[in-house]
Formats: C-alpha cells, sequence, structure tokens
C-alpha cells in the first residue's frame, strides 16, 4: 500500500453537503431529450441558463484541523512545471463539466465539493467520467496558488474553467451544475437504486445518523435497492472503507461513482413513458451554459453510442501524490506532468498523444 493510501485518514474530515454527488444526473439527463421528440423544447426551457453578474469575491484559505498532522510547506517551496503544452482538444470529444456547490452563510458564490468531468467519446464509442479531488492544490489565475475547490466561489465559472485549463491542459465544452437538496427525491424517483454494501459499511449506516431518517437504517450486507435516503446516507460515508480499501475523501469519491453508476443503470430499466415523466421532473434541478441545440446534440451523440457502462478515473491517480499543509490548509501536493498524461490518457485515448 501506498504511503498515500496509509496516510488517507489525514484528509479532511468535514463532509460537504453530500447531496451534490446529484450532478452526474445531469449529463444523463441529456440522453432522455432524445426521446423526447417536439416535447424536448418544453423540456428544455425548464433548464436554469443564470448568468453568474455576482463579481469576484475575496479569496479564502479554508483552514482545518486534520492539517495540523501533515508536514508544513511553505507556499513559496512548492514547484510548478509551467508546461507550455496547449489545451488538449479533440474533434468527437466533448467534455462537460459537472459541479456541485456548498454555500455558507454570507458567500455570493460556494466551494465546488465535488467536481467530475463527463466525457462522450465518439472516437471509441465510450461515456466516461473523472473525478477531480476537491483538495488538490492548484494554480487559479490571477490570484494565490488554492485548493482547487475554492476557483468557482472566488471566480465564477469562467475562473474555474481558467484554473481547469492552466493545470490540467484540458478543454472543457460546457457546464452543468444540478440542485444537490432535490438527492432523495430523484432516488424515489427512480425506485431506488441498487448498491453492495459490506458488512461494516452496514453496520455503520445502521448505528449512525448518516440515513438521516431512522426507520429506513435497516440495510444489509450484499446487493440491495437503497431509497433516497439510504443512499444519501452511503454517499456520504468516509470513515469506513470501501471494499477497495478506499478511505475518507477517495472512500466518498468511489461511493459517489457507484451510486452515479447505480442511477445510470437505474435509467436503462425505465420505459420510455417513465423517462419523459421523470425528464420532466428533473431538468428544472439542473444550471448550465450549454444552449438546447447543443443539449439536444449532445443527448443524440451520446444515445447513438449504444455504451452499457460509464468508465470511471480519479484524478490525482495513486503514488502522484502526497498530503501537505500550507497556510493552515490540508491540501494534495500533485504531478501535474503524471496525472496531466493520465487523465488526457483516459478520456482521449490513442488521440492522446
Amino acid at each position: 500500500m501506498s504511503e498515500e493510501n496509509k496516510d488517507d485518514k489525514r484528509l479532511r474530515k468535514r463532509l460537504p453537503i453530500w447531496g451534490k454527488i446529484l450532478i452526474g444526473v445531469g449529463v444523463l439527463l441529456l440522453v432522455l431529450l432524445l426521446f423526447a421528440g417536439g416535447y424536448s423544447i418544453y423540456l428544455l426551457n425548464s433548464v436554469n441558463r443564470k448568468e453568474d453578474n455576482l463579481g469576484a469575491q475575496e479569496e479564502k484559505f479554508d483552514q482545518d484541523e486534520e492539517s495540523k498532522n501533515l508536514e508544513e510547506v511553505d507556499p513559496n517551496d512548492i514547484t510548478w512545471d509551467h508546461d507550455l503544452t496547449k489545451i488538449k482538444s479533440v474533434e468527437g470529444v466533448y467534455n462537460i463539466l459537472l459541479i456541485g456547490e456548498q454555500r455558507e452563510e454570507g458567500e455570493k458564490r460556494g466551494r465546488t465539493d465535488t467536481m467530475m468531468i463527463a466525457t462522450i467519446n465518439t472516437k471509441e464509442n465510450a461515456l466516461k467520467l473523472t473525478s477531480l479531488m476537491r483538495d488538490t492544490y492548484v494554480q487559479i489565475p490571477g490570484y494565490k496558488d488554492n485548493r482547487l475547490n475554492t476557483a468557482f466561489r472566488t471566480g465564477g465559472i469562467d475562473l474555474l474553467y481558467e484554473t481547469i485549463e492552466l493545470n490540467y491542459k484540458l478543454k472543457l465544452d460546457g457546464y452543468i451544475k444540478v440542485d444537490y437538496d432535490a438527492f432523495e427525491n430523484i432516488i424515489d424517483l427512480l425506485g431506488g437504486v441498487k448498491i453492495t454494501l459490506t458488512k461494516q459499511e452496514a453496520d455503520y449506516l445502521n448505528t449512525t445518523n448518516y440515513i438521516s431518517k431512522k426507520q429506513y437504517r435497516n440495510v444489509k450486507a450484499g446487493t440491495q435497492i437503497l431509497n433516497g435516503n439510504q443512499a444519501l446516507g452511503y454517499s456520504r460515508v468516509r470513515k469506513v472503507p470501501t471494499s477497495e480499501n478506499l478511505r475518507y475523501d477517495f472512500g466518498r469519491t468511489a461511493r459517489q461513482r457507484n451510486v452515479l453508476n447505480a442511477i445510470f443503470d437505474a435509467y436503462k430499466s425505465k420505459s420510455l413513458t417513465d423517462i419523459l415523466g421523470l425528464a420532466d421532473d428533473m431538468l428544472g434541478l439542473m444550471t448550465t451554459d450549454i444552449s438546447n441545440l447543443e443539449l439536444l446534440g449532445y443527448a443524440k451523440t451520446a444515445m447513438s453510442l449504444g455504451v452499457a457502462d460509464i468508465n470511471t478515473i480519479t484524478i490525482p491517480i495513486a503514488d502522484s501524490y502526497s498530503q501537505k499543509s500550507i497556510r493552515g490548509m490540508a491540501v494534495l501536493v500533485i504531478d501535474f506532468a503524471k496525472n496531466r498524461e493520465a487523465l488526457h490518457d483516459f478520456i482521449y485515448g490513442e488521440e492522446a498523444q
């Protein structure tokens, strides 16, 4: 086991608003639109397209207790590789940023504690999902270096785009933000999701308040259908290891992906009538900068792939980062050259070179 995995316990323990895993529903809803015909215009009018005219907020450095257990590093001692590689873009490969926001009282914008990139790769006939770890220490254009999840709070979606392009050399084709407060309803509308729990996960969920409604603290080890409240609790868990022995933010992210894949499977089992009914309820939860025409285009493209599964990756990859304390923050200092290569290879395949 790598030193990083041994030290997962030192990752930040403050829980974000867990409903943000709902963001993955956004890209799945694109597929639903293909079936809607003329009804799609009505559906698309439900999507929020709010312009961000809030201006810049004062940058913050969110300190945490866990940083006291980490090696303190002077921010001036961090070496950036200043990669001059052009922003990567390949025709026929579309990257959509999925974000969830945690806003503190008095803030105009919040941190994006969940960030994923949904990829439609027509070259490989594949759908892919990349999880970007929120505590990654990055360069933020025009501001001091900070955690990745602070860029949106400071400068909105444009600054987050610029930050991802600078650090990961990746072109994004738009973003989707979904109202995470509706997570339970989404799962329940689908009739629940199929999740496999370890005995340790089941015992933990039944004896803590992660499942907020006591009457639902009756999950068991093995594969079962979880309702919205149960799936919500499962997606929050960090301290208990996954079946792959991942803990804390890495474990939480893995569970997010499990739920997203389960949502995807639940959609595939629905009839056309059910799909249209769900789309009407769910599209109003989305905020995006993608036009109606582009949404329909992505839907048609994604549907034409005939994909049965979603491929996933987490950045940073194993053995490519260290956990440090910078300005009182517990952060991941990563090898960007290694992670950019892994990210581009995953998203673009043979077209990465």
